[in-house]
């Protein structure tokens, strides 16, 4: 199968566990790679035969700038069901979101989730 990949969507949002969390807008990055038949996208040229990317990536903004949530798992999965929801084409998914300022970031590289899902999923 074939993937459509966006990396490192660089995103601003106010998510987390702690208070100071949603105070200020924290970074967060996003990945997608995105399952998907590109055959009839290659032959027609017709961007409604594939998946178009910056609305891709409109979702995720929207996601992650949108209402707060507690878990970076629940960002993710927000952004996967939203992606079926607009594209067909689409038939799995892979999400990753990067919280870049945590509280631990002297400590690690990277506070990551990354899930898969397929359309079945949502059904």
């Amino acid at each position: 199968m074939d993937k459509l990949i966006l990396k490192n969507i660089k995103l601003k949002g106010r998510h987390g566990c702690f208070a100071h969390e949603l105070k200020e807008p924290g970074e967060f990055w996003v990945s997608l790679k995105i399952h998907l038949d590109t055959r009839k996208a290659a032959k027609t040229d017709a961007l409604e035969d594939t998946i178009d990317y910056p609305a891709a990536i409109a979702i995720a903004e929207g996601v992650i700038m949108g209402e707060s949530v507690r878990l970076i798992e629940k960002l993710a999965d927000k952004i996967a069901e939203r992606i079926f929801f607009r594209f067909f084409a689409a038939k799995k998914i892979e999400v990753k979101v990067v919280k870049r300022s945590t509280s631990f970031a002297e400590a690690l590289d990277e506070v990551s989730v990354k899930i898969k899902r397929s359309r079945e999923d949502y059904s």
